[in-house]
């Protein structure tokens, strides 16, 4: 069997065919410079000197100097800084301000539709919690905000289980907005319209297509919100509505 006939024999010999070098060289330097790449190419280098440099101690009979190894560990130690505050980069801040603006035009436009809204502490990063007072009831609702991403669906399973874009499977969203309206209907404790009307939500601010199967916990996107909040019927009064909002204040 010649090398031609060999696909593997002939990827491995285009290795060392010098008329291609530079692109070859070329190739390499953008693999080491890829940021994804770096800390495995580290880590290689890393190991490649410690062989080389028991070699020369057990051939030699020599030991290096302990500054030697204290360059090392400063260097990358140093290397392992820089990426970590990369990781908070400018533009990653750019990113959460520009989600929290949408969450907080998403909450404006319920304020002008006449619905009371308190703000309550993030339970994980990239999301909010909200609990919302209007006409149609009282809502303990989780907002997240994270880019679409696959298949860009979310597919409501059960009353615990969602599916990201195909991918990813994640409980905690349903499992905050429950917890959230079990914990405002034993805030009402004794009124039992108020506690009948408390209403789990989770909404998602990016563009996904939600689709949703018949579950405790409602979840939308931001755009259908509006539609879903102006498809209730009204159970409570101006009045009441104020009386409610004097319990979370």
């Amino acid at each position: 069997m010649t090398h031609k006939s060999n696909p593997a024999l002939r990827h491995f010999l285009e290795l060392f065919h010098f008329p291609v070098l530079p692109e070859r060289l070329q190739k390499y330097t953008d693999l080491i410079r890829n940021d994804r790449s770096q800390p495995y190419v580290i880590v290689a280098f890393t190991l490649w000197l410690v062989g080389a440099v028991e070699i020369v101690q057990k051939t030699t009979g020599q030991r290096l100097d302990p500054r030697f190894w204290m360059v090392i560990a400063i260097l990358i130690t140093a290397y392992s800084g820089v990426r970590i505050f990369r990781l908070s980069s400018p533009l990653s801040m750019v990113g959460r301000s520009s989600r929290s603006r949408e969450m907080d035009n998403l909450m404006s436009r319920m304020i002008s539709h006449g619905f009371v809204v308190y703000h309550e502490p993030a339970t994980v990063k990239g999301s909010d919690g909200y609990i919302m007072v209007g006409q149609s009831g009282v809502y303990a609702m989780e907002v997240k905000a994270g880019k679409a991403f696959g298949s860009r669906i979310i597919e409501v399973r059960d009353d615990n289980e969602l599916v990201l874009g195909g991918r990813i499977s994640d409980r905690r969203p349903l499992e905050y907005a429950r917890a959230g309206a079990d914990k405002l209907r034993a805030r009402f404790t004794g009124a039992s319209q108020v506690q009948a009307a408390v209403k789990p939500l989770v909404v998602f601010v990016d563009d996904w297509q939600i689709n949703q199967s018949d579950t405790e916990v409602t979840v939308l996107s931001a755009n259908q919100l509006e539609q879903y909040l102006s498809a209730q019927q009204p159970i409570f009064t101006k009045s009441q509505i104020a009386e409610i909002s004097s319990y979370l204040d």
